[in-house]
């Protein structure tokens, strides 16, 4: 990972104009499922807050867009799921999966409307919890309710800490080292990012039954 932070780093130090876009993609990726799992969000969000505090670009700028982008990919989802479920159910991904739709569907049937705020914030749910609510016929407003102000909170959580790297750096390195924080931020972002995927790895299969 630490080749991927130095790559992401070097992107973003070379085209700052795009971070906004970057931002909301890689958020609303977040929710896709499978893609979710797959997509390193939080190494490429702390890079962007590096930038950001640096001065490459306007930090609540990001923010907002990432915030935007966690709103628009869950709805997403959740469409998906309340128009599609049957064909869902017997395609791709959870025909092929059915220990993730046991997954998603036993933590949704357990939290409701707190479980799809939770569940941005919990790797092996976070990209199926959407797209299930949708399934089991949540209403619209208490989705989005919830939706919402787990996006709020979801994104600066996952830049912040990439923004203070940056304000670090300019505190205690020589101006021209400044450029080192994007990496450090990366790489932070990945070595957590990495945590998740093994204790996710570790975790066991879901047998159906709510947790």
């Amino acid at each position: 990972m630490s080749a991927f932070a130095t790559t992401v780093s070097a992107w973003i130090a070379a085209h700052p104009g795009w971070t906004w876009m970057v931002a909301f993609l890689v958020a609303a990726s977040e929710a896709v499922v499978v893609v979710g799992a797959l997509v390193p969000g939080t190494p490429i969000l702390m890079a962007i807050g590096a930038a950001a505090s640096l001065g490459h670009t306007s930090l609540w700028g990001v923010v907002a867009a990432a915030v935007a982008g966690a709103v628009v990919g869950d709805g997403l989802s959740y469409w998906l799921g309340h128009r599609h479920r049957n064909r869902l159910l017997r395609g791709w991904p959870f025909a092929t999966r059915p220990a993730l739709l046991a997954r998603g569907e036993g933590f949704f049937r357990r939290w409701g409307a707190l479980g799809v705020a939770a569940a941005r914030f919990l790797p092996g749910v976070r990209a199926v919890v959407p797209v299930i609510a949708g399934m089991l016929g949540m209403g619209p407003a208490t989705f989005y309710l919830a939706n919402i102000l787990s996006a709020l909170v979801w994104a600066p959580v996952h830049i912040l800490p990439g923004a203070l790297v940056g304000v670090l750096a300019r505190l205690h390195l020589p101006p021209d080292w400044d450029d080192l924080a994007l990496p450090a931020a990366a790489g932070l972002g990945a070595l957590l990012w990495g945590v998740h995927r093994v204790w996710r790895g570790k975790r066991p299969r879901a047998t159906g039954k709510p947790p």
